[in-house]
């Protein structure tokens, strides 16, 4: 059994010995039953699907380092029908 603790930010660190065999990126299901939080990887991610992931991940770390940025709803809509 190992200890671990939550962050200020909701984080919680799995310990080296637990994640043991799972890659950066791996997902997983997170539920909560009373004062028991379960962790389950999902399995079968297609390839577009981990490259999403990978990219949230990607862009959680930029706002956590400051380097987000705020828009207007409108400019934010606008940028959106760029894509």
């Amino acid at each position: 059994m190992e200890v671990t603790k939550l962050s200020t930010k909701g984080q919680i660190v799995i310990p080296e010995s637990v994640r043991e065999g799972m890659d950066v990126g791996t997902a997983f299901i997170v539920t909560k039953t009373d004062n028991m939080i379960i962790l389950k990887e999902i399995e079968g991610l297609n390839d577009k699907e981990k490259k999403e992931l990978k990219e949230l991940d990607k862009i959680w770390k930029e706002i956590d380092e400051g380097k987000g940025s705020t828009h207007s709803v409108d400019k934010f809509l606008k940028e959106m029908d760029s894509w």
